[in-house]
């Protein structure tokens, strides 16, 4: 096998690792870095000397750990033998997400709801010397895209933990966590940056682009409807109880012919009448602006009274509650 006097990066911009494919070095033989690169020689399954950005003239002052392991002869040019990997130091920019939904449960609602979350990341050799006996163990060359699937695991099981610490942060609906992108992207670094160090990692940026739900899931439905009954509370106040009975005689009206016959279609339109005549006198005591509301409706007691039912409904949480209640009686 001839002697190799010079040794240089040959590899893909794609390779984080490349292997020089002869291990029959000698001294006097140059060693070329390239911007961005870093060898390091290995001898028997041990990493040795390193070397950054520059051109060197192997000798046995610049490669002390390998002298002493082989015991090479000063001066003149004398054959060894020794691997050298040279590490790609350079960012890379990968895309993650996850394949299957993860079922993560609201903290607000107390609802398990299947999301699926998608971003991008980047990333660098830190520790060249961590990441060869950590990750890649031998091996020729280690592209790109292997070391992504090595480190796609690790984010999904991450995934769901910063998330749920955004959500409780900000007292918020999962629903809602896409109002939270850039607070979710720089908790999602927080958290998974140390497992990154673990390899010899730096994980320079992530972000999170999407958080998606599945529409047709019953809880997806559970919750849209809690937030939307909250939001007509809000709107209609002391009225919302008759919108509701407004509701339920409406429902009864258009079922009318289920399980009941005549006696239930007359039910049906007795109370869609009813009902009509509340829906009217509602209508009318908006229209005749404040006051026109009956006294126990306006009534503190009766107005806590109500805000109760919701909160045992589980319609309004209890911080909720506790704050229209010093509304109520502030205005006393």
């Amino acid at each position: 096998m001839s002697i190799i006097d010079r040794i240089k990066f040959e590899g893909s911009p794609n390779e984080i690792v490349w292997k020089y494919p002869s291990d029959a070095i000698s001294t006097a033989g140059q060693l070329i870095v390239d911007e961005n690169l870093e060898a390091i020689f290995f001898k028997e399954g041990k990493a040795l000397d390193s070397f950054g950005p520059g051109t060197y003239t192997l000798k046995t002052g610049n490669i002390p750990l390998l002298e002493a392991l082989i015991n090479i002869p000063f001066g003149g040019k004398t054959p060894f033998s020794a691997e050298v990997y040279y590490v790609n130091k350079s960012i890379f920019a990968m895309k993650w997400g996850t394949n299957t939904p993860i079922p993560l449960e609201d903290p607000k609602y107390k609802i398990v709801l299947n999301i699926r979350a998608f971003g991008d990341y980047k990333f660098r050799v830190k520790d060249a010397r961590s990441f060869l006996l950590n990750v890649v163990k031998g091996g020729n060359r280690t592209t790109n895209e292997s070391i992504d699937e090595f480190l796609k695991p690790n984010i999904v099981r991450s995934i769901g933990d910063f998330i749920s610490e955004v959500i409780l942060n900000n007292n918020t609906s999962v629903v809602e966590i896409n109002k939270y992108r850039d607070e979710s992207s720089v908790a999602g670094r927080v958290k998974l940056s140390p497992e990154f160090e673990k390899y010899g990692l730096d994980l320079t940026e992530f972000n999170v682009s999407s958080v998606n739900f599945d529409q047709a899931d019953p809880n997806y439905q559970r919750i849209q409807k809690i937030i939307t009954d909250k939001f007509e509370i809000d709107m209609l106040g002391d009225k919302y109880q008759q919108k509701k009975m407004f509701d339920i005689g409406q429902a009864s009206a258009e079922n009318q012919g289920q399980g009941g016959g005549a006696m239930g279609a007359g039910m049906g339109m007795g109370m869609g009448m009813n009902m009509g005549q509340m829906m009217g006198n509602m209508m009318n005591q908006n229209a005749s602006g404040q006051g026109q509301t009956s006294q126990g409706a306006n009534e503190p007691a009766a107005r806590i009274a109500k805000l109760k039912g919701l909160l045992d409904q589980g319609l309004i949480t209890a911080e909720e509650f506790e704050t229209k209640k010093k509304d109520i009686l502030s205005s006393i």
